[in-house]
């Protein structure tokens, strides 16, 4: 059975390789999509393969996160960060809704045409099965060693004109921190960030800022390692949040917030797999989560979580 992947990069046109997925080995090029905690990294070796590959379905759903009790571990998050346990936690979810896998190919174009700046991507491989979506954050672009990453986070509907909250400023604040820190403590110089500033993905806004440095003494799988998974997607302290993860969701995140992207001696292009969805035959599974801190409102996390969940269903379910 080939697997295949179709994907992006904003700017560019699509691209669209067969082969077969393998470990990677921290050096070689190609395709690379990983778990959350980077524990099976993958590599897609391209073999001419013909284009017309047959999408790779899993069979079983994940377990699917009620409202009720997306709360009550909401509210359990709130009990450690009060406790002095942690400051910020990322709680994620699932939402699994029908969907006519037939419009897979036709839905992933239609992304690609919706959302111009984002990551958009189709893979379907033997382990994780068929995943569709089309990501705004940028983990690292790496071109010759001169490098550039993003600090993002907090999230509100593109046409919300109200301020941005301290809960929200203090997320985004945490992760700019994070990455300079770690860039630091590599040896990475000509460290340089931004201003903050409104980003614009599709329907939604998020807070970001860019961080550029020179790596060139660096390998590439050091600074992934290094950068990822950052506060947006796990919490601070990272140890820390991602054991209250482990013990509170009971979905595996699978492929959601892990790294994706192309390596390329000369130029990579990786982000981190958000606003994403596994594909079943007869039904497609989102993936999303938020930042919970000592301010968070348990039922307006889940409202949140509910509008990420829009910007893909609006065009997976829109025929």
């Amino acid at each position: 059975m080939t697997e295949f992947v179709k994907y992006r990069l904003p700017g560019n046109s699509i691209v669209h390789i067969s082969g077969q997925f393998h470990a990677w080995n921290g050096q070689e090029q190609g395709f690379l999509v990983t778990d959350f905690l980077m524990n099976y990294p993958l590599i897609l070796i391209p073999d001419n393969r013909n284009e017309n590959d047959e999408p790779i379905f899993s069979v079983d759903l994940p377990h699917q996160t009620s409202q009720e009790e997306y709360i009550h571990q909401s509210m359990r998050i709130h009990q450690e960060i009060s406790s002095g346990a942690c400051d910020k936690v990322v709680l994620s979810r699932t939402k699994t809704v029908s969907y006519n896998s037939d419009t897979l190919f036709t839905d992933f174009k239609r992304l690609c045409e919706i959302y111009p700046n984002a990551f958009v991507y189709l893979v379907s491989s033997l382990k994780y099965g068929t995943w569709i979506g089309a990501t705004p954050e940028l983990l690292l672009h790496n071109s010759g060693g001169l490098c550039q990453t993003v600090a993002l986070a907090a999230t509100k509907k593109k046409d919300d004109s109200s301020d941005w909250t301290d809960k929200e400023y203090f997320e985004q604040g945490v992760v700019t921190e994070f990455i300079v820190q770690r860039l630091q403590e590599l040896g990475c110089e000509g460290i340089k960030s931004n201003d903050r500033h409104d980003y614009l993905a599709g329907p939604l806004k998020h807070l970001r800022n860019e961080i550029a440095f020179d790596a060139k003494s660096i390998s590439l799988e050091k600074l992934i390692q290094s950068l990822h998974p950052s506060p947006a997607v796990s919490g601070l302290p990272q140890d820390k949040a991602i054991a209250i993860i482990e013990k509170l969701e009971r979905h595996a995140r699978s492929l959601y917030a892990g790294v994706i992207g192309v390596v390329d001696e000369q130029s990579s292009h990786l982000f981190v797999n958000l606003r994403c969805a596994q594909v079943f035959r007869n039904a497609v599974c989102l993936y999303v989560g938020g930042g919970h801190t000592e301010a968070s409102d348990p039922n307006a996390e889940w409202e949140e979580t509910e509008n990420k969940a829009k910007t893909l269903l609006n065009i997976l379910q829109n025929h």
